[in-house]
Parts: C-alpha cells; structure tokens; sequence
C-alpha cells in the first residue's frame, strides 16, 4: 500500500467514527421529518405506495407542503435489511457523509478531507436522516467531475447526470445545481471546451429533471417555497453568510440543525480560513469565488437570516479555503493528530449536551410513550397535541403502524390530485388512539385514558375531575414530561 492512501484511510476511519457512533441514540429519538422519511420508505416498502396511498411520488406531501422523494426511496434499502428504526433512517445520511469525506480528500486532498472529517457542520447532518446530505453528495459528484471534464471530456455527461439528480433530493439542490449547470456550461464554452460535449450534456440533463419541473408547476407543491421567500433585505442575508460570528462562533439559530454550542466550524479555525482567503487573492483564483456566490444567491432569498441546511455545498468550499490554510503546516500527520485532538475536545461535549439538553425536541419522550401504548387496556386514548405536532407520525414510525391504516384514512380523489393537497390536519384517529387536544367537557364523561403534558392536564384539572394517574413519561435525564391519566366518569 502506497504512503499516499494512509491518511485518506484514516480520515475514512475519523469520518466513520464520528458519523456512526450512537448514532441510533444521538440525537435521541427521532425528529418528525426523520420519521416522514423512514416510515413512507417503509412504507414503500410494504405496499409500493407511501402513507398516501400514491405510488412512488415524485415529492411527498410533508405536513403542509412537499418533500424530495430520493432520500426515501434510497432508505428502503437499508429498512428493508434492519428494519424501522433510527440507525436504518440515518444509514443513508451517514454514508452521504462518509462519501464527503472521501471524495473531497481524494480530490483535493488530506487537508480538504480532514476539514470536512471533523467541522461539526458536516458531523452533524451525517448523524441524522437530512436529505441535504445526499443531496450534497450527489452535488458534490458532479460538481467534481465538472471540475475534470476541461481535462476529460467523458465526465461531462456522468457529471450533469449526478447534477440533475441531486435536485430530487432537496429543495435547495433543485435550484443550485440548475444554477451550476448553467454557470459552468458559460465557464466551459468561454474556456473552449467544445461545444459538442456541452450540448448533449445539457439535453440529457434537461429529459432526467422533467418530472421535477412538471411537479413543481403545481402551485401546491410551491407552498414551502412561497412562505420563505423574502425578496426584501436580500443583501442583509446575503452577507449573513459570510458572517464570521455566524461561522465560526454562533450555533444555527433552528435548534434542530446545530450543536448546542458550537458553530459551522470551530473558533480558531477563522486562523487558516483567513489565510486561506489571502492566498486565494494572492493567486488570484476567482473561479472559486464565482462558485460561492452561485451557491449562496438562492437560499438569500428565503426569510430565514441564517440556515445552515440550505448552504451546505457553500460550506464544503469554504472547507477548501481552510484547508487551503491549513496546507502549510508540516509535519502534516502530526499536526492533523494535535488539531483532531483540540476539535474534539470541543465536539464530545457537544454530542453529550445534544443527547441530554435537546431530547424533547427530537421527539424522546414519545419513542419512551409508543412502547407504554401497547400495555394500556383497550380503552380509547386521547394524546394533546396542542404543542406537539405533528405526532401521528411520530408514534406510526414507533411502532411499525401497518401502513394500510393510514393510507385508507384518505379518500381515493386524493391520488388522482396528489400534487393539489397539500393541506395536513395534526388531529387523526390512529385505530383506538386519538390525537387532538384534548376537549374537557367532553372526554372526562368517556372511560378512556387521556395523555399530555403539564400544561395540558394542569394539577387543577386533575382534582377537579378525579383523574387517576396511571404512568408517567420521563425524557433521557428522567424527568418527567407526558403523564397519562385515566378518566373516572362514574
């Protein structure tokens, strides 16, 4: 073996480490666009159609709007093999990550690939089922072969392939990969690339991306995109972007995409970014500026100030300008030891505070509820939902729920109109289980068992209408959070 591959292997190792360890327990639980993912993989799997009762959809509708189908579909797979869980959701996110690392340190090298090994961005949407990141490695395929096809033409094809198709796997990628295809299609016939490489590569691109842009005629499957466009402050959030305190000090202001306490990359790796930027005007590179800026003009245009999900192919280059600091630092194996030691001793703490500070929020307490739903009697239950939604699907991916339940709740004009309904409803009927809020005046005179949190079933309500504590759900750190209460209408 070749000195050469070593540290690629171990940033393989580092990656696959970092990426997969806990990683079915941290985060705890799993989110509900996770568990939209996984159970309509599993349930593709069981009956060829997805919770809906469509088959095989272009984009799924997600409580309210619609998603990219290409993450689901490449989870029936790993479902199929270990079954319904969070390591069989996350699996393909995980190996997305791994494949990061790898191409970019084959492609760029052992510094490139160390960066984006250990930058907490990257870890963390490894760790969890984020189409993003499948949606970057695809990008990332194809952006690479684009880089080689000045040299070697044949990739060009392959290379807008992998372009078009990482469109269906998020949204941001339907709109910067189109933006790249024509940035570098202009780059390539500028710098004489022949045009009888160009043309047929943009043809086969267009044919694979129409079904995409046939669904995204429909005004519905637009909704998402409407409610976060904001043409005004553009420029503000533009320069977000580039906002030091934003990557290199404050975590993403969404709780459910960061670490607690930690940014994009770590503090002092502003040091080789700033070097990496002076060496970059020093060469006076500007192809890769061009780049970031392509990668960034869309997600500006949304409302939200600062949103990592939406920028990760920015932030793979911003990785090449770090690495491209941190280049001269020799010996290279030992100062990749030292800086892995100082990031992960900034990264361990993170893991451990996401795993007990942020529970709730990735839905823990309800995995711990799904497996105490199977033991109450067969009296009805009533779960509050009034600041839990949506938990039907929740508690569907929990417990394997047969996917014929929820398919028949919907009628058949659905189907033939699958891209004009974007509507959800978080209250629905799960067999005996009911999830709504819960109605006073109404469920206390019926024998059931009534579940909610301490702002729904105050201690008030309780004497007042002699319910009986049955059992209570705690989250990882034990304390209690959902309580379930049976009604006593005699």
């Amino acid at each position: 073996m070749k000195n050469s591959k070593l540290p690629v292997i171990l940033l393989i190792l580092l990656a696959g480490i970092l990426r997969f360890w806990d990683i079915g327990h941290n985060p705890p639980g799993v989110y509900v666009d996770e568990a939209h993912q996984g159970y309509n993989a599993y349930s593709l799997l069981k009956t060829g159609r997805d919770q809906y009762g469509m088959a095989w959809p272009v984009m799924t509708k997600l409580f309210g709007s619609y998603a990219s189908s290409l993450y689901t579909y490449f989870s029936v797979v790993p479902i199929a093999i270990l079954g319904l869980s969070a390591v069989s959701v996350r699996l393909v996110s995980a190996l997305s990550g791994m494949g990061l690392v790898f191409l970019i340190a084959a492609t760029f090298g052992p510094w490139a690939g160390w960066v984006v090994a250990v930058s907490p961005v990257f870890v963390f949407f490894s760790r969890g089922a984020f189409e993003a990141n499948l949606g970057l490695f695809l990008f990332l395929i194809g952006f690479i072969g684009c880089l080689r096809a000045s040299g070697r033409h044949q990739t060009l094809l392959p290379s807008f392939i992998l372009l078009s198709i990482s469109g269906y796997a998020y949204h941001a990628e339907r709109l910067v990969s189109g933006l790249f295809i024509i940035f570098f299609s202009w780059y390539a016939l500028r710098n004489k690339l022949h045009k009888k490489y160009i043309f047929p590569a943009l043809a086969v691109s267009l044919v694979i991306l129409v079904p995409l842009i046939r669904v995204s005629l429909y005004p519905a499957v637009n909704t998402r995109l409407r409610e976060l466009a904001e043409p005004s402050g553009y420029s503000s959030r533009l320069l977000a972007y580039f906002s030091p305190v934003n990557l290199f000090s404050r975590p993403d202001p969404d709780v459910q995409r960061s670490f607690p306490e930690v940014s994009v990359f770590y503090w002092w790796m502003i040091i080789p970014f700033l070097a990496g930027v002076y060496r970059l005007i020093r060469a006076r590179k500007l192809f890769l500026p061009g780049i970031l800026v392509v990668f960034i003009l869309p997600t500006a245009l949304t409302r939200d100030y600062f949103s990592t999900v939406r920028v990760l192919p920015f932030f793979i280059l911003l990785s090449l300008i770090i690495a491209r600091g941190l280049s001269g630092l020799k010996p290279r194996l030992l100062w990749m030891c030292v800086l892995t030691i100082i990031s992960l001793a900034e990264l361990y703490p993170n893991l451990v505070l996401l795993k007990h500070e942020r529970s709730n929020i990735w839905g823990y307490p309800y995995r711990q509820l799904a497996s105490r739903l199977e033991y109450l009697s067969p009296l009805p239950v009533v779960i509050d939902n009034s600041r839990a939604k949506p938990l039907d699907i929740l508690l569907a991916f929990y417990n394997r729920t047969d996917p014929n339940i929820l398919q028949s709740r919907y009628p058949s004009s659905w189907i033939a109109d699958y891209y004009d309904h974007p509507e959800y409803s978080p209250d629905t009927d799960l067999g005996k289980i009911q999830i709504r809020p819960i109605i006073w005046r109404r469920d206390v005179s019926v024998n059931q068992f009534l579940i909610g949190d301490q702002l729904a079933v105050s201690p008030g309500q309780v004497a007042e209408h002699h319910l009986q504590l049955v059992d209570q759900v705690t989250d990882i750190n034990g304390v209690p959070v959902l309580f379930i209460y049976r009604t006593r209408p005699e």
